[in-house]
């Protein structure tokens, strides 16, 4: 039985009808307290994991982004409008000095220019098709780890001088101090030719830029392609890439609508796939366990509303109405709910905080962050969905628990409740 009954007078005061019901609703979640903690013990352990999970996937997440943006791609690119569906010469970001000089008066930014062109590469008697790419070596080495694949040799100090892949070089069959022929087409039409001395080789771990591209200085590709103050591609880095949407706009605004301002979802899909379907399959997991803990705490609310049958028929019997009675029940669904989510929130910010500082080693990770110049440790990121859903979710389930419970009060006869066990 409560500890105390609701005249119907109190009833007319809804405020401090609402007072008295938060009071017994306290006092009686502990009348069974090995009940009490067992079910807010599931809540917890739900908010746990849930919480936990969740940080350490979008930990992941920002590292596979920073990965495959912090390679050579960078978090946003501007080009000509029909550049990423047309690759051809003729797609060129004319003025290059002014817009370089825009971008980068744009604060926390980095920028680099590129331009490159389909060129037949050739070695004695051995010919490939490759792309060439002309960059600014000193900026890219700031921006990007890519460089850092070069296992032999250097970067290019001068116009005459490439550095290429590693699958190239053998296709071609040349080593550092060998000469390289490239032949392809100027911008005016005319043929580009470019003789240059391999200066360096890199291995960047994925064979088709191994294969395929070779990197120039940025004014030998301009020149001998025939494109004089003109650019293909600017490849920015941000310091935040959560923050990619924002820079486009800030990027947009002040470059205007002449360009194409792309964010790295756009020009890398397969990234973006493989984070929805990990995303897809991690929600169903959440789920399935938020499911399961709140059938738990409706399993509890049901013995609750039973064992206290005739409790509930006395209070109907002195005047207290359906509705009041449920929401006490109601109440004591969310003082439940409080104290597993208080524990569980606890828990998960002492792991999280660790974590973050402290990172998790990935077992037999070690070699592929070596190759892309990454941690090999992922570090939980925390989001407003990673620490809402689970006690959302819960907040939830614990009412419907609550109110499903709650639906048998009203079928109950104040004189069978009295005379029950």
């Amino acid at each position: 039985m409560s500890e105390a009954a609701l005249s119907p007078a109190v009833e007319s005061r809804p405020i401090q009808a609402t007072g008295l019901v938060t009071r017994i609703a306290w006092r009686n979640l502990w009348r069974n307290k090995r009940r009490t903690w067992l079910t807010a013990g599931g809540i917890a352990f739900a908010t746990l994991l849930v919480t936990f999970a969740m940080t350490m996937q979008r930990g992941a997440y920002g590292m596979m982004i920073e990965s495959a943006t912090g390679l050579i791609e960078g978090h946003i690119q501007v080009s000509h409008f029909r550049y990423p569906d047309d690759t051809k010469l003729e797609q060129t970001l004319t003025k290059a000095a002014e817009l370089m000089h825009a971008v980068d008066d744009l604060q926390g930014l980095e920028a680099a220019p590129r331009a490159g062109a389909f060129a037949l590469v050739s070695a004695e008697e051995r010919s490939f098709g490759g792309f060439v790419w002309g960059v600014d070596f000193d900026r890219e080495v700031e921006m990007f780890t890519f460089f850092n694949g070069i296992q032999e040799g250097r970067l290019p100090q001068s116009d005459d001088e490439i550095v290429i892949g590693r699958t190239m070089a053998r296709n071609v069959g040349v080593a550092v101090g060998d000469e390289l022929v490239m032949l392809g087409s100027g911008k005016q039409g005319g043929i580009a030719a470019m003789a240059q001395t391999v200066v360096g080789i890199y291995e960047s771990g994925q064979a088709e830029l191994d294969r395929t591209l070779l990197f120039t200085r940025l004014t030998a590709v301009q020149n001998v392609f025939e494109l004089g103050d003109e650019l293909h591609v600017v490849s920015i880095r941000i310091p935040d890439h959560r923050e990619v949407y924002e820079e486009r706009e800030r990027i947009q605004g002040a470059l205007g609508q002449t360009y194409l301002v792309r964010t790295w979802d756009e020009y890398m899909p397969e990234v973006v796939q493989a984070i929805e379907i990990d995303r897809i399959g991690g929600y169903l997991m959440y789920g399935a366990i938020l499911i399961l803990v709140s059938f738990s705490v409706i399993n509890t609310f049901l013995m609750i509303v039973f064992e206290r049958t005739r409790e509930f028929g006395m209070l109907l019997a002195v005047g207290m109405r359906a509705p009041l009675i449920m929401r006490q029940v109601l109440t004591e669904a969310l003082f439940m709910w409080v104290v597993g989510v208080a524990v569980g929130w606890g828990l998960a910010s002492v792991f999280v905080g660790y974590l973050m500082v402290e990172g998790v080693p990935v077992a037999g990770f070690e070699e592929i962050a070596g190759t892309f110049y990454i941690s090999d440790r992922i570090y939980p990121a925390v989001d407003a969905a990673s620490i809402l859903t689970a006690p959302v979710v819960l907040l939830i389930g614990t009412q419907l628990a609550g109110l499903i419970a709650t639906l048998r009060i009203r079928s109950i006869a104040p004189v069978e409740a009295l005379r029950g066990e």
